[in-house]
């Protein structure tokens, strides 16, 4: 799959990517623990590169908060929604289409932090290239924090393993990755252990903390359950908060969210 390909996928979805974001419950649950990590993370008025920046979301509220956000993403419709973001905001925004192969290509550097939310870095599966790039884009001692999909996804197994779609249920465990579908177009996903995401980054970072993301919460497009049984659903959010980063526990879920330091 090429990267006109992912390009084309993304583009596919944008003009109603915050639409879907915002009727999605679990979604906005998700990104509000992410924000709460960036939070507790990112240096006061750090100045940030985001990777696959959507629609701009992250960067929006990121400024909001009185950060400044260099934002990219493969989309071209993506970057051109983030420049369409209030006034307000776009004065400590900056955005540029850019694929993760072309993040060497932004003149900018000594950035507090790069950021990636919700599996964006799923799309590829060789991070030699980016983990350098990245690197020499922060200052020293920098971070870098992911939010990435997991390979072991309690949720997913039990759902479809009771539906005995047992191929499913294992999906993420393919070596080679599997067609995810965005509207009529198809992107290559891969999933990764925390571990197995980290040692690819070994060279260049260290791991600061763990986070799981949706372990006892399903996963977005399970919104049916949550449609069903909402109050049970938000007790098992409630859950998910206090235990999201207990040793162990924080290895599985339907993403996690790893926060690195630059070596």
């Amino acid at each position: 799959m090429t990267t006109a390909d992912t390009k084309s996928a993304f583009n596919s979805i944008a003009t109603d990517y915050d639409r879907r974001d915002n009727q999605n419950h679990i979604l906005q649950w998700m990104r509000s623990v992410v924000h709460k990590v960036y939070l507790k993370h990112l240096p006061k008025g750090a100045k940030i590169l985001e990777l696959n920046a959507g629609t701009g979301v992250d960067a929006v509220f990121l400024a909001d908060k009185g950060f400044s956000v260099f934002a990219t993403d493969i989309s071209d419709k993506m970057i051109d929604l983030i420049k369409t973001k209030s006034k307000s905001e776009i004065t400590k925004i900056e955005a540029k289409t850019l694929s993760f192969d072309e993040i060497s290509q932004l003149n900018e550097i000594n950035f507090d932090a790069v950021i990636s939310n919700f599996g964006g870095l799923n799309c590829i599966n060789d991070f030699g290239k980016l983990s350098g790039d990245i690197a020499v884009k922060l200052k020293h001692e920098g971070l870098f924090i992911a939010v990435v999909m997991n390979k072991i996804c309690p949720w997913e197994i039990f759902y479809f393993s009771i539906r005995f779609k047992f191929s499913e249920a294992l999906r993420r465990f393919r070596k080679n990755g599997i067609m995810a579908i965005l509207n009529s177009e198809k992107v290559l996903t891969y999933y990764f252990t925390p571990y197995k995401f980290a040692a690819a980054f070994s060279s260049n970072f260290t791991i600061v903390k763990l986070y799981t993301l949706g372990l006892y919460t399903p996963p977005p497009y399970l919104i049916g359950i949550y449609n069903k049984f909402k109050m049970l659903v938000k007790l098992w959010m409630k859950i998910d908060k206090l235990i999201f980063s207990l040793p162990v526990l924080n290895r599985f879920g339907d993403h996690f969210i790893i926060v690195m330091k630059k070596k």
